[in-house]
């Protein structure tokens, strides 16, 4: 699964462009100037707080106090704070004034519900850090986080199937009745500002959700003969089984490409971003002077799920990974990478552009980056890293993968990038919007079937989507498989942003963009430095297409498909 951005990131990147009113504008005052100046800085430093206590959190399993630090500033997340900001748009004719207010109000409108639900994260996050297992062949007990990670690298079908069971359990007797209670908490506080969970989702992701779900059905139907002959040829060949026997607990050891670990050590992690980087002109400085930091300790209570967290933009940008080991290493830190270098070179001045925004454009800078894993061209020349590595690291050895195990790889990738569309853009948009009680037109030209039984609907719907069938236990996550306000809909649009800049790169500078340095200064002057200010489809038109579509990326599917077929004859 795709790693993301922290979560103080995903409550911070919503926007909500609201109409304003039709009415005689007036002067903002000095008083008003003074208010919001004020209001800003005072919103500043609660974020920076709150993404330093989340960081300790998750790199360290300190308790989360997210609720506390709320006290003394409720009247920023008030009715008449959020009227107040919604005055100013009404008032301002700046468009760049305008969009920072617009993020500003987005802020205050999460948060005038992530106040009220604070308990509910904080006793979902301590119970994910204090919780530990029992596992029969294990002497000491596990740490709920860890389970992921053993789970991947866990040979023996039987043993995974212990594992997930254990997952399962927490799943069903801790966090299931905490998100269960927070759903009817949120549904409550939406109508409480006026309005229905999906119409609130859809401004704060900027987005037309039936527009997206259809499309992204479309492609789907488009590709589903491809996506489930490449899944059937990889389970047979990479875990000796028939398609009819995978389960849920064989998805990190397929996607993860397990049997390539031998090429991917976890001291060449880093060193392939910093080669990646050089190659096009960036390092891991940042625009401020300092260095991007890199947290990638096995601490016990650490969250196994990697983030970046853009603390004081550009100066104070953090990553934090837990490697297992394999490429899924290399894949994340290069996503999460992509974030940081993102943010570190971000230039402009205004907190709103550095903090807040929509994260389509963010996590699609992140989906470019960590995507070179899936192209013949990098891999390449990856293998001249591995190469130059054993010349100079004296008795070290990391094998080199000859062409057919790039080709192999190579097939792999195309695979998880049809996977990951299918889970987001297909499953989680359609499952969402029957969670949040979305409008039956929404979904119901893709799925017709019941839906008061959420555990049921979410195993139907992951299942076909996934193309083999989920068992109830697997369905367990049907509450904690879930993003805020539709974070699925900025995930799924970011993988064809993503795909829509590489195939503008090999436009412009051939299928071997690694070694142009043009490329690092196209980044960081026409995309990076506005931070956040640019939405998904502005971008897209920056890189020459009408809008963020499935053009590019069917395109690059289909040749990086062809790359891996010349490579395995």
């Amino acid at each position: 699964m795709k790693s993301s951005v922290s979560v103080r990131a995903v409550l911070l990147g919503l926007a909500v462009f609201l109409a304003a009113p039709a009415i005689v504008r007036a002067e903002i005052t000095e008083e008003e100037k003074a208010k919001l100046d004020q209001l800003r800085d005072e919103c500043r430093v609660l974020v920076l707080i709150q993404s330093k206590l989340d960081w300790y959190n998750r790199t360290q399993g300190e308790e989360s106090i997210t609720k506390e630090t709320y006290k003394g500033h409720e009247h920023l997340f008030s009715k008449e704070t959020i009227q107040f900001v919604d005055g100013l748009i009404s008032r301002t004719e700046d468009p760049d004034e305008k969009r920072r207010l617009r993020f500003l109000q987005g802020y205050l409108l999460w948060d005038y519900i992530s106040l009220r639900t604070a308990h509910f994260g904080d006793a979902l996050k301590n119970a994910e850090s204090n919780t530990k297992v029992e596992i029969e062949w294990i002497t000491e007990p596990v740490s709920y986080r860890d389970l992921d990670g053993l789970l991947d690298n866990e040979s023996d079908p039987k043993k995974r199937q212990e594992l997930q069971a254990a997952q399962a359990g927490v799943w069903k007797e801790k966090l299931n009745p905490i998100l269960e209670e927070e759903e009817k908490k949120v549904l409550e506080l939406v109508q409480e500002v006026g309005y229905g969970y999906i119409e609130l989702s859809e401004k704060l992701r900027f987005v037309d959700l039936g527009k997206l779900i259809s499309k992204s059905q479309e492609f789907i139907k488009k590709t589903d003969g491809l996506y489930r002959e490449l899944f059937a040829k990889e389970v047979r060949e990479s875990l000796g089984i028939e398609p009819e026997e995978f389960t849920r607990a064989e998805i990190g050891r397929l996607l993860g490409a397990k049997q390539f670990d031998k090429f991917f050590p976890p001291e060449l992690m880093v060193l392939s971003f910093r080669v990646f980087l050089e190659g096009i002109g960036i390092d891991f400085g940042t625009a401020a002077g300092t260095e991007i930091t890199i947290d990638d300790s096995l601490h016990p209570k650490k969250n196994p799920r990697a983030a970046c967290y853009a603390m004081v933009v550009p100066r104070d940008v953090r990553v934090t990974v837990k490697p297992t080991g394999g490429i899924g290493d290399f894949d994340t830190f290069f996503h999460e990478g992509g974030h940081a270098i993102h943010f570190a070179n971000t230039t402009t001045k205004a907190w709103e552009f550095q903090a807040l925004g929509n994260n389509t454009t963010t996590e699609g800078y992140a989906e470019f980056f960590a995507y070179v894993w899936g192209d013949p061209v990098w891999l390449k020349r990856y293998r001249e890293i591995v190469k130059n590595y054993n010349r100079y690291s004296g008795n070290t050895t990391v094998p080199l993968m000859t062409d057919k195990d790039i080709g192999l790889l190579l097939r792999k990738a195309v695979l998880k990038n049809l996977y990951f569309v299918r889970r987001y853009a297909g499953a989680k948009l359609l499952y969402e919007s029957i969670l949040h009680d979305g409008k039956p037109e929404l979904y119901k030209a893709h799925y017709d079937g019941q839906t008061e039984d959420l555990q049921e609907v979410y195993r139907v719907i992951f299942g076909d989507a996934y193309g083999f069938e989920l068992k109830p236990m697997e369905a367990m996550r049907f509450r904690t498989d879930v993003d805020s306000f539709l974070y699925s809909a900025d995930y799924s649009r970011a993988y064809l942003m993503a795909m829509q800049l590489h195939e503008t790169l090999q436009k412009q500078h051939g299928d071997d963009w690694y070694d142009v340095k043009e490329v690092g200064t196209f980044l960081k002057e026409k995309l990076f430095r506005d931070g956040t200010k640019l939405q998904g489809p502005e971008v897209s038109k920056i890189l020459g297409f009408e809008d963020i579509d499935y053009g590019a990326y069917g395109r690059q599917i289909h040749s990086r498909l062809a790359a891996s077929a010349a490579l395995l004859k």
